[in-house]
């Protein structure tokens, strides 16, 4: 998992837990709640990461590019397009284009929306690590240890062993 990309791994916790699917306690099957849950922490927990790489990959231009009438427009238009050219495959409408792109999808109203929804109505994050903890299968990972480490059926069990059994 960790050559894949963050947005991967959201969507491999999703998949996941889909395909692990149990049944709830009204007799319903619904997602994996455990994979569910930490799929929410982990993409809550980046999300504030990848606000920040989007705004340093492009730079102060998310807010400095001008909009598309001005690039339009006959008198700044030729001064637009000669600056914002990169190269012959990436010319000024293009690179506009991604930025606009990126200003909308993490300035824009929109953005500021979604930000507030995933920090606050989504639940604090110390919310979603209750709710991992609460949903946690934690018997399967404990069989997978005392299965790996060779553990007696004792230990299984939780009991201590016996003084017999030690001597």
């Amino acid at each position: 998992m960790l050559g894949l990309s963050r947005a991967r791994r959201r969507g491999c916790h999703l998949t996941a837990a889909i395909a692990t699917a149990e049944r709830s306690p009204g007799g319903l099957l619904m997602p994996n709640q455990s994979l569910l849950m930490t799929g929410r922490v982990f993409a809550c927990s980046q999300l504030h990461e990848m606000m920040h790489l989007a705004r340093e990959l492009c730079g102060g231009q998310i807010c400095v590019t001008p909009d598309v009438a001005s690039f339009r427009d006959p008198e700044t238009g030729p001064w637009l397009e000669k600056y914002y050219s990169v190269n012959d495959e990436w010319q000024a409408d293009d690179r506009r284009k991604l930025l606009a792109l990126a200003r909308d999808l993490l300035n824009s109203d929109y953005a500021g929306h979604r930000l507030t929804f995933q920090l606050f109505a989504q639940a604090p994050p110390f919310a979603h690590l209750a709710a991992v903890y609460r949903n946690f299968d934690w018997d399967e990972p404990l069989r997978f240890v005392h299965r790996a480490a060779g553990l007696s059926d004792r230990v299984a069990g939780g009991e201590a062993p016996s003084k017999a059994a030690a001597e």
